[in-house]
């Protein structure tokens, strides 16, 4: 029985995934997409139709014999809620964004607070919720936070590097290997190789700060842009040499990027140099990484 039940669950999420990638299907392209048999399409579509899961979005134009009926997925079946904290200067930000099942986001509120606790992460949680919230995320700084008790939702709570390095690959798919490297304050990494996140046997995979190599006075000497720079040399290089990943997406302040680059040259052969993509900061690739984990979920829990 059980194993019926896999097999079921994982015909559902193609089914679902073929809709929400293409925008919409006809049976015989739900069919092509999937690989499913007309006779189990039929019957899947049959339920979620029931479900409002999946909703008719009229026959297509017909190309030469009988019209076909499209379907396509109910994108306000089910939302998710990401929520971000980030600290900066003397003060910590929240970020909520609400996401459809299509990617879409319907809202989003920002709030910057002196301190983040249990209640006012409630209150902010409580101003976004709706009935089709279905799953939160979140991602706080330094924090041991439990609501899990308080809301009948999915609580996830995920690391904001790995999220923005799940984020950076949604971003840039031309690449299967990408790093995301937060560089501003303790270096970590966010790994992700052929499309699969790297967090090791405890989580720690992808913080440098634990690497020998790396001198630990050049974490203290980030005042001047030299400093940084150096720094940052050290720490692509060990990224470089351990990973080789395509492209590196770096979260630096105040760097000489044309010093970086020139001192990797020195040490590695040009076709060894993945693409440097510098950003300010990371938030919009932290909460593409959320919405993707939780909807995962979603798709997880609806094929149940």
């Amino acid at each position: 029985m059980d194993e019926i039940r896999g097999v079921r669950k994982k015909n559902v999420i193609k089914i679902i995934q073929s809709l929400v990638k293409q925008g919409g299907c006809t049976k015989n392209e739900l069919v092509f997409y999937t690989g499913l048999s007309l006779s189990t399409i039929d019957s899947l579509l049959e339920e979620m139709l029931k479900s409002n899961l999946v909703i008719k979005e009229g026959y297509r134009e017909s190309t030469g014999g009988r019209p076909s009926m499209g379907y396509q997925v109910n994108g306000e079946f089910s939302q998710t809620l990401c929520i971000y904290a980030y600290k900066h200067d003397k003060t910590i930000t929240v970020i909520g964004r609400l996401y459809n099942l299509y990617s879409e986001m319907m809202e989003e509120k920002r709030r910057d607070i002196p301190k983040l606790d249990r209640d006012v992460l409630c209150s902010f949680i409580d101003e976004m919720l709706n009935a089709q919230v279905h799953a939160i995320c979140l991602s706080l700084p330094d924090s041991d936070i439990d609501i899990k008790n308080r809301y009948k939702q999915r609580i996830l709570i995920e690391n904001n590097v790995y999220m923005g390095a799940i984020g950076a690959y949604i971003k840039h798919m031309q690449y299967d290997s990408i790093v995301l490297l937060d560089s501003k304050n303790d270096s970590r990494l966010g790994i992700v190789i052929n499309g699969h996140l790297v967090e090791g046997k405890s989580s720690i995979a992808g913080q440098t700060y634990f690497m020998p190599v790396i001198n630990h006075e050049d974490y203290k000497n980030r005042r001047s842009m030299k400093g940084r720079s150096k720094r940052l040399v050290l720490e692509l290089q060990n990224i470089i040499g351990m990973l080789n990943p395509e492209a590196i997406v770096i979260c630096a302040q105040s760097i000489d990027e044309h010093y970086v680059e020139e001192e990797l040259l020195k040490i590695f052969k040009m076709s060894d140099m993945p693409h440097l993509i510098y950003i300010d900061n990371y938030i919009d690739e932290v909460m593409l990484g959320m919405e993707s984990i939780s909807k995962d979920s979603l798709f997880d829990k609806i094929s149940r």
